[in-house]
């Protein structure tokens, strides 16, 4: 989130409401309101007190747990200062687990605060969702970590909604405005087609009886489709962060996690244009989600490739393996 500039007038007045530590709804409102009058944006206001009482709450919370020792980065319980065994999950903690846990939270909170603001929702997606799926498989009994990966996956879905929704208006409206007369043709052809009776032959209906069944197919392949969506990001998950001494072994494990077709695409005649593509589109949604999550991975093998050999052929390296399937066909 940009910094915003804050007038002295109504910072004094935000900090005195913060005194105690708690930001009611009236006092947001009061705040808000003289931010307006002062030609401020109302919505960046708004951001910016909830990471100022973000603040204060991890202040509030970092002197709790220095009062009742560590907290579990596993399990969220309380450790005693000088134990390195969690009494309540009985796992090990770790300065490695603690720093992991500290970037997942800092790389979510701020995911969470740019699908609040409307900001690039496609950008960083793939990070996040490699973050997430690392915070359920290593520290989901966290009940931070429970409640922040809510937080993310409810704003996450709503700003992608929204963010299609504008794309869809945004291209018909500039279609229509630069197809006026074709598109008035095409209304009264598709006037004039509705308007005749006719009936379904045997051979249509075969095609529609053919295509119905390939759908009965997909629906059956999903589990299947799952499971090895979930098996391959786990592979994903476990690989190494890359440095200057894995980086060769890592490129080599990360070629071998390779998507592999469940369901068959087959091409069959329509009356339409000749022929229709029928497709899973379920496994290629979840084959384009699993590709992006290799290629995120294969973005830090390049900067390392940079670091080693420091050269434009070097660091413009990507594996061929994680290439997006070019007989894939929508």
């Amino acid at each position: 989130m940009a910094n915003i500039l804050i007038p002295e007038e109504l910072n004094a007045l935000i900090q005195q409401y913060l005194t105690d530590g708690v930001l009611t709804d009236k006092e947001r409102q009061v705040i808000l309101n003289k931010a307006e009058k002062m030609g401020l944006d109302r919505d960046e206001i708004d951001l910016y007190l909830d990471a100022e009482v973000q603040k204060i709450d991890q202040q509030t919370d970092a002197a709790v747990r220095k009062q009742k020792g560590k907290t579990c980065p596993y399990c969220g319980g309380n450790v005693p200062q000088l134990t390195d065994k969690c009494p309540h999950c009985g796992e090990n903690i770790t300065p490695e687990a603690s720093s992991e846990l500290q970037e997942i939270f800092d790389n979510l909170e701020e995911a969470l605060v740019d699908f609040k603001s409307g900001k690039d929702i496609a950008k960083s997606k793939a990070t996040v969702e490699r973050f997430m799926r690392k915070a359920k498989m290593y520290y989901g009994n966290n009940p931070k970590i429970q409640k922040l990966l809510e937080e993310v996956e409810m704003e996450s879905a709503k700003a992608e909604k929204v963010a299609k929704a504008n794309a869809r208006k945004g291209a018909a409206i500039q279609f229509l405005a630069n197809h006026k007369e074709s598109v008035i043709s095409a209304i009264v052809i598709l006037a004039i087609f509705l308007g005749i009776k006719g009936c379904i032959n045997s051979t249509e209906r075969e095609k529609i009886e053919k295509e119905e069944l390939y759908n009965k197919q997909y629906e059956l392949d999903k589990p299947i489709i799952d499971d090895q969506y979930e098996r391959l990001c786990k592979s994903l998950d476990e690989l190494e962060i890359p440095n200057k001494s894995n980086f060769k072994e890592m490129t080599r494990k990360l070629q071998m996690i390779v998507w592999s077709d469940v369901s068959k695409s087959t091409v069959v005649e329509d009356s339409w244009n000749g022929n229709k593509y029928i497709h899973n589109d379920y496994e290629i949604e979840k084959r384009e989600a699993f590709v992006k999550l290799k290629q995120a991975y294969a973005e830090e093998l390049k900067t390392v490739y940079k670091q080693v050999y420091g050269k434009d052929n070097f660091y413009n390296y990507t594996p061929k393996e994680i290439e997006y399937p070019s007989d894939i066909r929508r």
